[in-house]
């Protein structure tokens, strides 16, 4: 890959990392309009629910079997334990995604100086570091999602569950952080042979 393009890929993911920081910035301060000073219009907490009534819906010769859906509950004056909630919904999530655009933009900017610097071990250390990165920002994510989004569905609505199972979302970030993992590990071995055999000329 030419260096024009990285740099290309690196600006275009240096601006996605800012906005992506403005709407870490905005839901915070949502979270602080609901914890704080009653929700405006527009400001309220994102939940699931599952079992939705489907009757008539279905063609004849069809049947619904189950059907979910995002609802956005607004809570009337102040909440911080809600706020408290919603905030371990959301951040260790956008936390992750920060982490991780971050870590790369990095490894592009050292990238543009050549191809060597593309393969080397510091490439190497910032895949690794992204893929734990990824893992463990999604582990935590999950987790916190299961314990705090059943309290949160019981305090906001007449009929909550006792388990919210983790997104698709969560489980692609583990996969994607594994699958970094090993690239990291095949780019460090690469260098290793590269090592040996450059030492053998």
């Amino acid at each position: 890959m030419s260096t024009k393009w990285l740099t290309r890929l690196e600006n275009l993911l240096t601006l996605l990392f800012v906005l992506a920081c403005l709407g870490a910035l905005g839901l915070l301060l949502s979270t602080g309009l609901i914890a704080f000073s009653g929700t405006a219009s527009g400001v309220g907490v994102p939940l699931r629910i599952f079992d939705v009534p489907v009757t008539g819906m279905a063609a004849p010769d069809a049947a619904i079997i189950s059907a979910s859906a995002d609802v956005t509950v607004r809570h009337q004056g102040p909440a911080p334990l809600v706020g408290l909630l919603y905030l371990l919904v959301w951040a260790p999530g956008v936390t992750t995604t920060l982490l991780a655009m971050f870590t790369v933009v990095r490894a592009l900017r050292r990238a543009r100086s050549g191809d060597r610097m593309l393969f080397s071990a510091v490439t190497a250390a910032h895949l690794r570091r992204l893929g734990w990165i990824l893992i463990v920002g999604s582990l935590a994510t999950g987790l916190l999602g299961m314990v705090a989004e059943p309290i949160l569905a019981s305090m906001l609505l007449a009929k909550s569950y006792s388990f919210y199972p983790p997104s698709g979302e969560e489980v692609a970030g583990v996969v994607t952080g594994v699958a970094v993992l090993a690239v990291s590990e095949i780019v460090r071995r690469g260098l290793v042979l590269l090592e040996e055999v450059e030492a053998t000329i």
